[in-house]
């Protein structure tokens, strides 16, 4: 049983930008940019998030040179082994 005030403290953790980008991708697989705007609002958070799980090793970026560029998000297998426990933790609240 989980004490209801870390309770309270996971469930933000779970809010907030890296972790939800975590699991959208762990859900969705590959997403192109347009696509993690509609789950983060702010450009420059979600730029700021994603530069840093790249950093991290847990998300990978391959862009599309075609007419306009596209770049596609997807998540590495470190990065889908820590989504799967953030997930599983979502699942216990």
């Amino acid at each position: 049983m989980i004490d209801k005030g870390l309770s309270v403290k996971i469930s933000l953790l779970l809010e907030t930008p890296s972790v939800k980008i975590l699991l959208f991708l762990q859900e969705k697989g590959e997403v192109r940019y347009t696509d993690l705007t509609r789950l983060i609002a702010s450009r420059g958070t979600l730029s700021l998030n994603v530069k840093e799980l790249e950093e991290e090793g847990l998300v990978q970026r391959r862009v599309v040179t075609t007419k306009p560029i596209q770049a596609h998000y997807s998540l590495t297998d470190k990065g889908r082994e820590i989504a799967t426990y953030f997930g599983k933790i979502k699942k216990t609240l």
